[in-house]
């Protein structure tokens, strides 16, 4: 859901496809592959701190969602441009919550593999349906789409926060 709002709010922007895709496969590769680090790493990281995954989800979401809410308000949005490292950052700050995905894995299904490949088609396909909604949403309400990502973001990080 968070790859999709991110989207959606550079549907905006003419994206080229050749980006979209690249940053579709690079979110649908960081949700292969964040869930398993989580898996490995994160309960033992978590076990052993008091800080909880849920509330450095709620802080990177949360910060997405300001950030985008101010670009609001641009005379001309500036989005950052999806270049190598930009396709990166926007893969990190949206499987970020898969990590923690990874850490309660093994107590809902045993074939760890099937579900994160699945969730990695999934984010994939959701975040082009995010670029491509975003675009036809911009010929009809313009940069309101930032209003729109923004509130998803603001609401998916009161979820994480409650959950």
């Amino acid at each position: 859901m968070d790859a999709f709002a991110l989207a959606l709010s550079y549907g905006i922007k003419n994206v080229r496809i050749k980006n979209v895709i690249i940053t579709a496969v690079t979110v649908g590769i960081f949700h292969f592959f964040m869930p398993l680090i989580g898996n490995f790493v994160g309960v033992r990281l978590f076990e052993y701190t008091i800080i909880k995954p849920k509330f450095v989800l709620f802080a990177v979401f949360m910060i997405l969602s300001v950030d985008m809410f101010t670009h609001f308000f641009e005379k001309t949005p500036k989005i950052r441009p999806l270049n190598l490292i930009g396709i990166i950052i926007f893969a990190i700050s949206v499987s970020f919550d898969s990590f923690s995905v990874g850490i309660g894995i093994n107590y809902i299904y045993y074939n760890i593999l099937l579900v994160v490949s699945l969730f990695c088609v999934i984010s994939l396909f959701f975040t082009i349906l995010g670029f491509w909604l975003g675009k036809k949403l911009s010929m009809k309400i313009g940069k309101y789409s930032f209003l729109i990502g923004s509130l998803t973001l603001f609401i998916y990080s009161l979820l994480m926060l409650t959950n």
